[in-house]
């Protein structure tokens, strides 16, 4: 549907909100706007508009002028309360320009939470979206555009002199979307988010870099040494939480708001591929009213009461609350369970970007007090963004007095003795655990490993200290593999044993001690998990067999264990060398099916050749037909493909079916550099013309499209009959004069002009074919399209000047055309045509649009009329919100989901609705008012003279993957592309109300603004 805006860490995610009805205090939560006409409220006012559960209270730690807009928080190892803060946002602090942000440190909390003493450790910074203090507590890795840099107070004055880059570069193109959430792993590593639309290629002090586009989690070693990924995918993750058996858990905007993550999984994104293995499983379907969501706390102390302990909370911008999920376990996997909000507010200015779990055991919030809801929502230039304002809260639990409450003063944990640290170990809440065990391996020293060594020799200690202590043993290499196998056999506790099998995936290499713990079996669901991971780890034939028992015996439900064992799996097949052995093995039909799901992840001919012969024994969904055949196409031997196409043209699948197999093989080839066989061209030729002579619509439209995608010029005169069949819709007779110039581009060119002055056709029909003329980049192209401007219905002009300004020399014909006359000026009144010229890079356009709307209404006025007409037309109406949704299906489902019925290759749309209806007549009716980068379109002209136009969804191989305006994706060879460049407009067809009929389009308005999700203000 609509261009559908993100937002950042300052606010992330499409701005979408639901709102209940009940009231608190006699109060609602304040409705979303784009720009907030509330006033602004001192903190003590916002306070006041703050609510939470019976029991907790908020207490105000740090607000403006002492700080600005924070961004992260993190706790030292003294107790300190780190944040980064902007004055910058959204705007990089310019070359030349000494940037002006800062990391500031909070300390001496009062009894009220109020940090007493707030000193600046770091100044001129830029955008500073990251931050974690080392344990010295005088340093701190701080992201800065464009590095993420040591920062270090080397005499002990409070402030940093020393810069010192460590990871970069890390790409800032779209400023909210960059690396955060810095986070201290068990094993010492620093994990982190790569955030969206941005490109980096990173690289520690060993130059080898990893490369992240958009949303990615890696780690780093906090010596700038190396730096690795964890997942790849989400759209803009900004936030990570461990748990207490060591699982990480991320907030995203814009796919799920809450994942369980799976070192190595992919996860969905926008037109991004998987690994072959498919997405990694989800663990929420829910999304908070909101894709906003940014920062994260998994509960891991016992300062809140028991109902919130091992629950979640994220920080929702949109909709001013903290969200709160309980986890519900199946196996390994868990689906987290919506909870009434732990905050909402009254004032709409309260922007939770970070959460950070205390050392005291409460909740700490980054608030980015904002009058504006996100980076792209308005303007990045309007003036009515907040620069100076920002809050940061603690959420303290009182309860009946019954329990003592936390004390927010803090521990000094950087000269606490070897037993004070190790009784820290113990302790219910992980950031202090965490804390003492960085100590202990920073200082400790030889002390420290000796009195460990004997903590995690003695069973009965309690896990939670075993298990630190076990992973302080590792990283002070006093872990061996004696005391390896005395701690797993003396302990039987889960956490104590998964966090044993995590240090061993986490070595360099299985000894066969270390092995045959990994190999030890367990009715245990994450100690399989945990055991899966080191086999995954550690590739070895010998585990293939074991890998397979396992997911034999998983619950098919426990999806995240079932996919860790696939990636496990498939890892053990990525050496060629292995197949042999595979194929040697006594392997039963299920482990052959097993094995053949996880192949198509593993590039290599070996796998091919596994699944091909697969293919011919057995009787596979699909589905899976389709993966395995588009995986031997590309990465089989050369010799193996006319076994491919002898398969296929044997196969008793249905034509359309059939065609559907041709397609997988002939992109498989071309990803890979080669042509389709000349059987299986000759096949597609003949199913294609048998549909274009039939009576069924879609059959005849997957055949002008399996024309175009197969080039078959053979079948133009088919093209030209079914053209002339009054009997077809003119959608469908519209995409064979397309066809036609895709294949032959002179006849295209004679047969588009024709059409488009020929009075007699539809509007529709004459539109579609002025489209056509204006994308193809040739003189006479653009000739036919500018003579038809003075006698074509204004509906046509509209549509065809529309896509004329596409491209510089197009829109400079047009210019020139109403500037002599032969155009009405009337069509530099709608906002499509003036964006298409502002963006084409014309001299002095806007004096020369101002010259020829002299003595005109103004530019907006005919979009304002349709916006009114529309809108009392539809508050009239008698609609049908299921006929609605039918509509949404057709003419929006191609490029837009809603409750996961529909495309992702745009934005979803799930609680559309709580924009209201004048907003959402804005954007179906004027698409292009706010087009973000990620959804502009790209225009490809080929060295042949066509010219594809549309959303870039990715890239596989050599073939680049664009999506048009009704979400058909067509691949484009990357060698026959002369030129490619960005436009600055939106994919979507800017004429939706022309195309829709006017009862239809209030259904679907109907329809779409009951995706809401209304629930009661907590």
């Amino acid at each position: 549907m609509s261009q559908l805006r993100k937002f950042g860490p300052m606010c992330m995610g499409l701005a979408i909100a639901v709102w209940g009805t009940s009231r608190v205090d006699a109060q609602q939560p304040a409705p979303v706007e784009n720009v907030s006409t509330f006033p602004h409220r001192s903190p003590q006012d916002e306070r006041k508009a703050l609510h939470v559960p019976p029991g907790f209270e908020i207490q105000l730690v740090a607000a403006e002028p002492d700080i600005q807009k924070p961004l992260n928080l993190a706790f030292d190892d003294k107790g300190r309360l780190w944040i980064t803060d902007t004055i910058e946002y959204p705007w990089p602090a310019k070359d030349g320009d000494k940037p002006r942000d800062t990391v500031k440190i909070l300390s001496d909390f009062g009894p009220d939470g109020r940090a007493r003493k707030i000193e600046t450790f770091a100044d001129g910074l830029n955008i500073p979206i990251g931050l974690l203090p080392k344990p010295s507590a005088r340093e701190a890795l701080v992201h800065s555009i464009p590095n993420i840099y040591l920062l270090k107070d080397a005499d002990g004055d409070g402030k940093a002199e020393i810069k010192e880059p460590l990871y970069g570069i890390f790409g800032n193109r779209d400023t909210h979307g960059m690396t955060n959430a810095f986070s201290w792993g068990y094993d010492g590593w620093i994990y982190a988010c790569h955030g969206f639309s941005n490109t980096s290629e990173v690289s520690g002090a060993d130059k080898k870099a990893i490369t992240m586009n958009s949303g990615n989690t890696y780690r780093m070693r906090p010596d700038g040494s190396h730096a690795e990924y964890v997942t790849h995918g989400q759209v803009n993750p900004f936030g990570l939480a461990f748990d207490e058996r060591g699982y990480l858990y991320s907030c995203d905007c814009h796919s799920k708001p809450l994942y369980q993550l799976i070192r190595g999984g992919y996860y969905p994104s926008f037109g991004k591929p998987h690994d072959g293995l498919g997405f990694a499983p989800e663990m929420v379907t829910h999304d908070h009213g909101s894709t906003a969501i940014s920062g994260i706390v998994y509960y891991a102390s016992d300062q809140f009461p028991e109902a919130y302990r091992g629950t979640t909370f994220i920080g929702n911008v949109v909709t001013n609350r903290i969200n709160h999920d309980k986890l519900e376990w199946t196996g390994t996997s868990p689906k987290g369970i919506e909870q009434p909000d732990f905050v909402w507010s009254e004032d709409n200015w309260f922007r939770p970007v970070d959460l950070e779990l205390g050392p005291d055991g409460d909740l700490y919030v980054a608030d980015f007090y904002n009058r504006i809801i996100g980076h792209y929502e308005v303007p990045l230039t309007h003036p009515g963004r907040d620069r100076d304002s920002g809050r940061v809260w603690r959420i303290v639990y009182k309860g009946d007095g019954s329990k003592p409450v936390s004390s927010p003063q803090a521990v000094d944990r950087t000269t606490a003795g070897v037993d004070s640290l190790i009784a820290d170990l113990a302790s219910p809440t992980l950031p202090v655990r965490t804390s003492a065990t960085n100590q202990l391996v920073e200082r400790g020293g030889a002390e420290a490993a000796g009195k460990l060594r004997g903590l995690v020799s003695q069973p009965g200690a309690p896990a939670q200290q075993v298990v630190h202590a076990l992973w302080a043993l590792e990283r002070l290499g006093k872990l061996d593999d004696e005391l390896l196998v005395k701690i797993w056999k003396g302990f039987s506790d889960q956490a104590i044993r998964i966090h044993v099998l995590r240090v061993l995936a986490d070595r360099p290499s299985l000894s066969p001690i270390a092995r045959a713990i990994a190999l030890e079996s367990t009715d245990d669901a994450h100690i399989t998990r945990a055991r899966a991971e080191v086999l995954g780890a550690h590739p070895n034939p010998a585990f293939v067999a074991e890998l397979l028992g396992l997911w034999r015996k998983t619950d098919p439900k426990d999806t995240h264990l079932i996919h860790v064992i696939r990636i496990a799996l498939r890892d053990q097949l990525i050496d060629p060398a292995v197949w042999p052995q595979i194929a040697a093995a006594p392997l039963d039909d299920r482990d052959r099916a097993d094995l053949a799901d996880v192949a198509v992840g593993t590039p290599n001919a070996a796998a091919a050749s596994f699944l091909l012969a697969h293919l011919r024994s057995f009787a596979e969904s699909p589905g899976n037909v389709s993966r395995y055949l588009h995986h031997v196409a590309r990465y089989g031997e050369e010799a193996v493909i006319p076994s491919v196409s002898s398969w296929v043209l044997a196969d008793q699948a249905s034509a359309p079916r059939k065609l559907d197999l041709i397609k997988e093989v002939q992109q498989g080839l071309q990803e890979r550099g080669a042509g389709l066989p000349d059987e299986l061209r000759k096949a597609a030729v003949s199913i294609v013309t048998k549909a274009l002579t039939g009576a069924n619509a879609g059959q005849i439209k997957r055949g002008i499209a399996a024309i175009g995608d197969f080039q078959l010029k053979e079948c133009i005169p088919s093209l030209e009959s079914a053209f002339a069949r009054t009997d077809l819709a003119d959608d469908v007779r519209a995409s064979t004069l397309a066809g036609i110039a895709a294949l032959d581009m002179p006849l295209g060119l004679a047969k588009l002009k024709k059409a488009l002055d020929d009075g007699t056709l539809s509007p529709s029909l004459r539109e579609a074919t002025a489209i056509s003329l204006a994308n193809i980049d040739k003189p006479e192209a653009r000739a036919a399209v500018l003579g038809s401007l003075a006698t074509a219905p204004e509906r046509i002009q509209s549509t065809a000047a529309a896509a004329l300004v596409r491209r510089k020399d197009g829109a400079a014909a047009l210019l020139e055309a109403i500037a002599a006359g032969k155009a009405s000026a009337r069509l530099l009144q709608q906002r499509p045509i003036v964006i298409g010229l502002e963006n084409a890079g014309i001299a002095d356009v806007g004096d020369r649009i101002a010259k020829l709307l002299a003595g005109l209404p103004p530019a907006d006025a005919q979009v304002r009329d349709l916006l009114d007409k529309r809108r009392e037309g539809f508050q009239k109406a008698a609609c049908d919100s299921t006929a609605g949704a039918k509509t949404f299906e057709v003419r929006c489902g191609v490029c837009h989901q809603v409750e996961g019925k529909g495309a992702k290759v745009g934005p979803q749309l799930d609680g559309v609705g709580g924009r209201g209806l004048e907003r959402l007549l804005e954007d179906v009716l004027d698409p292009n008012r706010n087009v973000d980068q990620m959804f502009r379109t790209t225009v490809l002209a080929l060295k042949d003279g066509r010219v594809v136009s549309g959303m870039l969804l990715r890239e596989e191989g050599k073939v680049l993957v664009i999506a048009d305006s009704q979400g058909k994706e067509t691949r484009v060879p990357a060698d026959e592309v002369e030129e490619r460049k960005i436009v600055q407009l939106s994919p979507m067809p800017g004429d939706l109300a022309q195309q829709i009929p006017e009862a239809e389009f209030y259904n679907l308005i109907s329809y779409l603004l009951g995706r809401r999700e209304d629930k009661p203000a907590k």
